[in-house]
């Protein structure tokens, strides 16, 4: 049957919205904004997918050598 298992009505487009149930972290990222030079930016996306995380990784690699020399 065509359109089958299509959702129509808005209450059903409202309750496919969203993260599936049980897929959000105990501590969810934040969005944020932040600056960097366009050099840096440009290198970092180059790297390819994952780039902010590969940052987020090094931040608190960095954060955790900071409270070592502190």
């Amino acid at each position: 049957m065509r359109g089958e298992g299509r959702v129509t009505t808005a209450q059903e487009i409202a309750a496919r919205r969203g993260r599936p149930l049980g897929s959000v972290k105990a501590k969810p990222k934040v969005a944020t904004t932040i600056r960097f030079d366009q050099d840096v930016l440009d290198a970092l996306k180059a790297s390819g997918r994952g780039w902010q995380t590969r940052v987020n990784e090094a931040i608190r690699e960095w954060l955790s050598q900071q409270s070592k020399t502190n």
